[in-house]
């Protein structure tokens, strides 16, 4: 299990959110391998949370976005339209399915994790995550 969290950080379009503080982290199935990924190195089920809050830096659709592997998934996004005088809240909770585990041997790899910011950039960010190995 991990949570991570980042406030008050200001994240360009297209880029991931950095998360700067681990608050939990139980075990090795999941850690924060960089400030904006978080590795799953057991083959199983996990619970994926990201809520939070942003101004738009300009005006649009802002967007948050979980991609695995550096592919995003439509089924966890959220979206609102930004403006620079409202402040935009977005939550998603999705599954994630990791088929084998991150081993030594060449051939296997850890499942990434980052959570994308669109279009938008914002700044007086807050993200939180909180990722659970379910089996």
């Amino acid at each position: 299990m991990l949570q991570a969290y980042s406030s008050n950080i200001t994240v360009a379009a297209n880029t991931a959110y950095p998360l700067n503080n681990v608050t939990v982290e139980k075990g090795c199935s999941v850690v924060l391998s960089a400030p904006g990924t978080i590795q799953l190195n057991k083959r199983g089920l996990y619970c994926v949370t990201c809520d939070g809050y942003n101004t738009a830096i300009a005006a649009g659709t802002v967007s948050t976005q979980l991609a695995v592997n550096g592919v995003l998934q439509p089924q966890a996004i959220a979206e609102y339209t930004g403006s620079t005088t409202a402040i935009g809240d977005f939550k998603f909770q999705t599954l994630v399915q990791v088929a084998q585990d991150n081993t030594k041997c060449c051939c296997t790899s850890p499942t990434t994790l980052q959570f994308i910011n669109g279009a938008t950039a914002v700044e007086d960010a807050h993200i939180n995550v909180v990722v659970t190995k379910l089996c």
